[in-house]
């Protein structure tokens, strides 16, 4: 399976872990563009990725976050490439999920 448009709440409210597990493991090879929907009802549009060559390179605090805590699988907590820092959604609100093409014409 691969992430494409998403129909609000079909292929997310089926199976939420592999999904985000799918999402995360793509968002680790490439710069995704997911909109979600925020806790305050505004819609938004956010290009992030978890690739580790676009990653700070000294995170201790979310690596001192992941540690001390059990993982929630509801939210993905992801790195935003325009604003420069991490962001989180919830799973359950994303509504479209698109590659994100750099320029030269690929990903990796």
């Amino acid at each position: 399976m691969t992430i494409e448009d998403v129909i609000p709440n079909e292929a997310i409210e089926v199976e939420d872990k592999f999904v985000r597990s799918e999402l995360q493991t793509q968002l680790q090879s490439e710069i995704l563009e997911v909109t979600f929907t925020k806790v305050n009802g505004d819609k938004r549009v956010m290009n992030c990725t978890l690739m580790e060559e676009i990653l700070p390179s000294n995170p201790t605090e979310e690596v001192k976050k992941d540690t001390k805590k059990k993982v929630n699988e509801t939210i993905l907590s992801v790195w935003d490439v325009d604003a420069n820092g991490w962001r989180s959604f919830r799973m359950d609100t994303v509504t479209q999920v698109r590659q994100i093409v750099l320029q030269g014409g690929s990903n990796g």
